[in-house]
């Protein structure tokens, strides 16, 4: 799954990204472009709007889904 999310601006927020969603139940991978402020999400049982309410949380708010 793929999300561009806002406020993403150096590495330490790309790896606040990976260790928020990497917590969540199903996810194997995550994939953070600074740059462009893509997320891609790999895993087995990805519940969408579980990960949009956790980037949230996180600071990270996908700007569309």
């Amino acid at each position: 799954m793929k999300f561009r999310v806002a406020n993403v601006k150096c590495d330490g927020c790309a790896a606040n990204i990976r260790d928020g969603l990497g917590n969540v139940e199903g996810v194997s991978q995550v994939s953070v472009d600074v740059a462009s402020g893509d997320v891609e999400v790999h895993g087995d049982t990805l519940v969408r709007d579980v990960l949009i309410t956790r980037l949230a949380e996180s600071g990270y708010p996908p700007s569309s889904s």
